[in-house]
């Protein structure tokens, strides 16, 4: 039964959605993207994916930071989507499903996946502000965001370089 509450409780780490709002303003939005490893994976994800695919890979950066932010203004005026949560658990599948094919499918399609995939991010972050500068608050989880998708893109950067050193 321990573990049962063990793991119960590490599960919900893993999740920024907790249902708890955000204070607001620049701070609140910096740090919610690396509140819960949801984020944190899907975003990485996405810089990942746009190393993959190629030279036009910055547009799948651009659709989900687009989708996200005006997905933000959307679940901040108060409109309920169902599903939400299960569209960020989903983004981080497909996401990744995506890394392994994405040199073979149309940057456009990926592009289009990875923004409604930013949608759901964005709604959620829009829904769980609560006080304080919107405007700010939306410009820290974007700047937050971006930093991941960099990491993200860096991590496959380096990992192409080791496999292309590894196989001479």
């Amino acid at each position: 039964m321990k573990k049962i509450g063990l793991l119960l409780g590490l599960a919900s780490v893993a999740f920024a959605h907790t249902g708890v709002h955000s204070t607001g303003g620049f701070m609140s939005g910096l740090l919610h993207p690396i509140g819960g490893f949801d984020h944190i994976l899907a975003m990485v994800g996405v810089g990942a994916l746009a190393y993959v695919v190629g030279q036009k890979g910055f547009v799948s950066i651009l659709s989900f930071i687009f989708c996200m932010v005006l997905a933000a203004v959307i679940g901040y005026s108060g409109v309920a989507i169902i599903g939400i949560e299960e569209g960020i658990l989903l983004s981080i599948a497909v996401i990744f499903s995506l890394l392994m094919v994405a040199n073979k499918i149309p940057t456009i399609f990926i592009a289009s996946i990875v923004g409604v995939f930013g949608f759901f991010h964005g709604f959620a972050h829009g829904t769980e502000f609560a006080t304080g500068s919107f405007i700010s608050y939306i410009f820290g989880f974007t700047l937050s965001t971006l930093a991941l998708h960099i990491v993200g893109f860096a991590i496959a950067y380096i990992s192409s370089q080791k496999i292309v050193k590894a196989r001479v």
